[in-house]
């Protein structure tokens, strides 16, 4: 048999952790929401940053590979609040940009 202790011990422990899991599922979704708004005003941005023609290529790079495709659009923040992107950038401003962050990230291999 189980003493009072022990069973008001268990429930102050279930109590417990199903508020920490209520804390954590809280933080998750304002974070995701915090997320969400960030992407909003991003798109705004880049679609007054952007010609057709270049909101179509990122949207292409977005489909394949969404990490490298933000990081473009961050990119781009940074060189129009910086004041050195005049908009709106064409596709061909948008392929030379790309051209350049895809040699960045190219590893070098030296043979010995």
């Amino acid at each position: 048999m189980t003493s009072p202790e022990e069973i008001k011990k268990r429930k102050m422990q279930e109590y417990l952790a199903s508020s920490r899991d209520a804390q954590f599922q809280q933080q998750q979704m304002s974070e995701q929401q915090q997320l969400m708004e960030m992407q909003a005003q991003i798109k705004q941005i880049m679609c007054n940053v952007l010609s057709k023609e270049a909101q179509e290529r990122i949207a292409n790079i977005r489909i394949v590979k969404p990490d490298f495709a933000l990081q473009v659009e961050v990119y781009l923040l940074q060189l129009f609040q910086a004041g050195k992107l005049k908009p709106p950038l064409t596709d061909e401003q948008l392929k030379s940009i790309l051209d350049r962050l895809v040699k960045k990230r190219e590893p070098q291999i030296i043979r010995k």
